[in-house]
């Protein structure tokens, strides 16, 4: 296992890793995908700091993507996830990639990680794995579409 930074080598794989989310976990709040927003939308944030991808031989199975930005109320940078997601077949690799994410946002200068959970998505499982890491609930999101 290989955490990287984004690179146009895994383009497709990136693309595919979104839309396989897409797919699992978000499409039931937002079914429309519109395959050239998505390329548009990774072309436009490659070279963002808060890329990271899960390399396991030679390809890219995982992403852990988010907005990076000081706190509008003090010095700290703080990351905020927007994705986060493992193909199936690579899970058991999802926790040390997390880690080894969470390591290089400390490097960063990163004081401050917020992890959404889906509440269709593994909702208790990954409630128990930010726990057992240290994390505290902080809110909850309610989404509407029109």
């Amino acid at each position: 296992m290989i955490v990287e930074r984004y690179s146009e080598r895994y383009f497709n794989d990136v693309v595919k890793i979104v839309e396989n989310f897409h797919k699992e976990a978000v499409g039931e709040w937002d079914g429309l995908l519109d395959p050239q927003s998505l390329i548009d939308s990774i072309r436009d944030r490659k070279d963002a700091p808060g890329w990271f991808l899960l390399i396991i031989d030679g390809k890219c199975q995982g992403l852990l993507y988010g907005l990076i930005a000081k706190s509008l109320i003090n010095e700290r940078l703080v990351f905020q996830e927007v994705i986060w997601y493992v193909n199936e077949a690579y899970r058991g690799t999802g926790v040390n990639f997390f880690k080894e994410v969470e390591r290089q946002l400390r490097e960063m200068g990163v004081s401050l990680i917020i992890m959404a959970v889906l509440e269709n998505s593994k909702t208790e499982k990954l409630k128990n794995l930010y726990e057992g890491l240290g994390y505290k609930k902080m809110e909850t999101h309610y989404v509407r579409t029109f």
